[in-house]
């Protein structure tokens, strides 16, 4: 009997549905720089955060990414560095057959916590967003374009780079 009032006294707020918005990614979208509204697929990518050696994504050609924003320190400016490698393609005997080249690229932002429900507690939106690449000797990405200052939603584009 006791299970029976329990489970009528669950409110809906109790669980948190897989449809509520969570915290957001970065979207970054690449385009051609002799045709800024063409995109451009960049071929064989990895990416990494700059101090984890861990793979964002491996090997992959792609025209947009999605990446993870770190939180140090809440309302203060945080710092994401991505190290972005291209190009790199290997012979069947494991000898490159084209140089990769590798950018860094640094997303500057404050994050902020945002209520969300009793269920799902709170999201962290990242506020102030700027974006700058490193400077090397032959960079690949030629612009990057902040496009939403704030990311709340994974709904469009924050950053285009351009190559």
């Amino acid at each position: 009997m006791a299970v029976i009032a329990g489970l009528w006294s669950c409110e809906r707020d109790d669980i948190c549905a897989s449809t509520t918005p969570t915290t957001p990614h970065l979207i970054v979208r690449f385009y051609n720089i002799n045709n800024r509204s063409e995109l451009k697929t960049v071929r064989r990518m990895n990416v990494t955060a700059e101090d984890n050696p861990n793979y964002i994504l491996n090997d992959k050609t792609v025209d947009s990414l999605v990446l993870p924003l770190r939180v140090d320190a809440l309302d203060n400016v945080n710092t994401s560095r991505f190290v972005l490698t291209r190009d790199q393609d290997y012979a069947t005997d494991s000898i490159p057959t084209t140089a990769a080249n590798a950018d860094i690229i640094e997303i500057n932002y404050t994050p902020e916590l945002i209520y969300v429900s009793r269920a799902c507690g709170y999201k962290s939106i990242f506020n102030n967003l700027s974006a700058i690449r490193e400077t090397d000797a032959i960079n690949w990405i030629i612009d990057i374009e902040v496009i939403n200052t704030t990311i709340n939603n994974e709904d469009a584009a924050h950053i285009n780079i351009y190559h």
